[in-house]
């Protein structure tokens, strides 16, 4: 039986939706959907390396990824884990945000320590 949390989309219907999926070994899904505001938001708090986007925040600023297919697999999770742990919540414009911020960082830690895939998609 999937899980699917939708209590940081709940309010936004009609607007984007990016959705956080974890397949688990048995097939089912956790499905984490926020809506796109408070992605952009946690996005937004990357900065550039001395040799340009790196990581995730490259396929955000470069529209790849997600942005080009239905479930696009997260390549690194523990590259993703450590960049989204790396952001400051204080720094983050939405209240809610930063709960956000900790329920993506909870999923991918989840997934690493089962050996499983985490997926981003847009809808």
């Amino acid at each position: 039986m999937d899980n699917i949390i939708s209590k940081y989309y709940d309010g936004y219907e009609g607007e984007p939706e990016i959705q956080f999926i974890k397949l688990s070994s048995s097939g089912s899904k956790t499905i984490l959907g926020i809506w796109d505001g408070y992605f952009d938001d946690i996005m937004r708090q990357f900065s550039p390396t001395g040799s340009g986007w790196t990581g995730l925040a490259y396929c955000y600023h470069m529209c790849i990824g997600w942005e080009e297919e239905s479930h696009w697999e997260i390549p690194d999770l523990n590259e993703a884990l450590a960049e989204f742990q790396s952001l400051n919540p204080q720094k983050l414009e939405f209240d809610t945000t930063p709960e956000v911020l900790y329920a993506i960082c909870e999923l991918i830690a989840t997934a690493i320590k089962k050996n499983e895939q985490v997926w981003i998609a847009k809808d």
